[in-house]
């Protein structure tokens, strides 16, 4: 039996996995790596893409719009979902959801989805950026390991 450790409550039974994913090159390891994870402790998954509203000077500068970006950005993610969830059927998980979401920063929205949906684990990517890299494109990452209510499994993934 896998068991994982859970902010104040001693050591139960991993029973939900939140993924987050964006379009980064190797989301495919992070879903291979939470089906075997999932498949080991009979857990379920949950599939998770934050898409960031249009910047604020869209509908400022001329031919911007904002419902085509949002539109495209939905679309996007919503495709993203779907060859996820079917790389994890494949592997025979069951999956619970599939969540897409409009809202910035992507991390503080991943850490309250952990927390509302008492999730046991998440697993996600990194691309372990450094210098200059992390101070311009930040570290979603990072701010879900020091803010999730729960353990997380950062997934090394290379550089894009």
């Amino acid at each position: 039996m896998h068991t994982v450790a859970r902010y104040g409550a001693g050591v139960t039974k991993l029973e939900r996995i939140l993924v987050p994913l964006d379009h980064s090159p190797g989301y495919e390891v992070i879903v291979d790596v939470a089906c075997a994870i999932a498949k080991g402790a009979g857990a379920t998954i949950t599939l998770l893409h934050v898409y960031e509203p249009p910047n604020a000077m869209v509908g400022i500068v001329p031919g911007a719009t904002v419902g085509g970006e949002t539109a495209a950005a939905r679309d996007a993610g919503t495709a993203l979902l779907d060859r996820a969830g079917e790389r994890v059927r494949a592997a025979g998980v069951a999956e619970a959801d599939r969540m897409l979401e409009r809202a910035s920063p992507a991390s503080d929205t991943i850490v309250d989805e952990a927390r509302t949906g008492k999730y046991d684990l998440i697993v996600m990517g990194t691309h372990a950026r450094r210098g200059v890299a992390r101070l311009v494109l930040g570290s979603t990452a990072e701010k879900v390991l020091r803010e999730a209510p729960c353990p997380v499994t950062a997934v090394h993934l290379p550089a894009s």
